[in-house]
């Protein structure tokens, strides 16, 4: 498939793609090779995040990976024909995000699957509390999305923390739009593991006027 490169320095247009639109890049043998790399970066990460090892096999280690990353900042491109999308609206995935599996979409619920790993922990092989905001920020933008609001932005995300969060077990994710008032959608969600209640978030999403970014 053919890209435009761009100089890492160049700034985007704009107005920029429309945020959350169903990207035709995701739909190419790149994407799927893509999302290997993404699963082998992930990897890397959860692996890097639980070992100590010695300094001649880390330094060893250096090179190869810049190395990856110059060959990829080659191919830096526009963020309308970027590969790294939100897998939940069909692209491959994102690096740094936490990926998760949708298992339903209605009209004004969700339900989604996820599992936290070595590289999501803060302690004690508890999942850091700064991964709990992200994903909610990440499922329930998408959720709204969904729902025909493309442009929007997260105006505030309330997050209350009610049991520790364990890493390698499938956890649940229900959201549930609650209402809409013009520009404004109200969501809620829960993070379960069983019937226990991990955690739960009100958030308000905003559309964006035109012209904003």
């Amino acid at each position: 498939m053919s890209h435009t490169v761009i100089d890492a320095g160049t700034a985007l247009p704009p107005e920029g793609p429309v945020p959350w639109r169903h990207n035709p890049a995701w739909d190419t043998p790149d994407a799927e090779a893509f999302a290997e790399l993404l699963g082998a970066l992930r990897r890397v990460q959860s692996t890097a995040a639980f070992c100590a090892p010695p300094a001649d096999l880390t330094s060893a280690l250096v090179g190869p990976l810049e190395e990856i990353a110059d060959h990829l900042a080659a191919h830096r491109v526009g963020e309308d024909e970027r590969l790294a999308g939100a897998s939940a609206t069909g692209g491959p995935g994102h690096p740094l995000l936490i990926p998760y599996e949708i298992v339903s979409c209605e009209d004004s619920t969700l339900h989604a699957t996820v599992e936290f790993g070595p590289a999501h922990v803060g302690g004690n092989g508890a999942v850091h509390g700064g991964m709990l905001p992200l994903l909610f920020d990440d499922v329930l933008g998408v959720f709204v999305a969904s729902q025909g609001e493309h442009r929007c932005r997260t105006a505030y995300l309330h997050v209350d923390y009610r049991k520790v969060t364990p890493i390698h077990r499938p956890l649940r994710i229900d959201a549930v739009i609650d209402r809409t008032e013009g520009r404004k959608t109200y969501v809620t969600g829960r993070l379960h593991d069983g019937e226990s209640l991990l955690a739960d978030v009100e958030a308000l999403f905003v559309q964006l006027l035109p012209g904003a970014p």
